[in-house]
């Protein structure tokens, strides 16, 4: 694959996400302008949150149960649209996903989202705040 990635738009179907998720692919689930990205790690589920624009995002990791695969599969229902990315695992993690989410908006630029209702991605803490983190870190 060398240093590109391929970046598929997926159906509305959370059974398919698990799937790509269990081939060690990223899921990306956007609502409006915001972007979830979620890895299968083996025994837990890492999730980082991006607005394209700003220099933080917040990421965390959930332990792979029921209660957790459910909330995953659920992003098809809740998301505007889902992709998955197929990568090299030596290429840059933060570069892979800045160059998704770039290829992504390339595409589907999502302006004519301002009238849809919003629903914001953010990755939940213990404490029930948001966990922002520079991707400059």
């Amino acid at each position: 694959m060398e240093d590109k990635i391929k970046l598929e738009v997926l159906p509305k179907d959370g059974d398919r996400i698990l799937e790509e998720l269990s081939k060690g692919n990223i899921v990306v689930a956007r609502s409006k302008n915001d972007f979830m990205y979620v890895l299968d790690e083996g025994g837990e589920y890492r999730l980082f949150s991006h607005t394209p624009g700003t220099q933080t995002g917040g990421r965390n990791s959930f332990p792979k149960n029921e209660k957790h695969t459910a909330i995953i599969r659920s992003f098809a229902e809740v998301s505007d649209a889902l992709f998955m990315i197929e990568y090299d695992r030596k290429m840059n993690f933060y570069g892979v996903l800045a160059s998704a989410e770039e290829g992504i908006l390339s595409m589907y630029p999502g302006d004519d989202r301002d009238a849809d209702e919003t629903v914001e991605f953010f990755v939940p803490q213990n404490n029930n705040k948001k966990k922002e983190v520079s991707v400059n870190e």
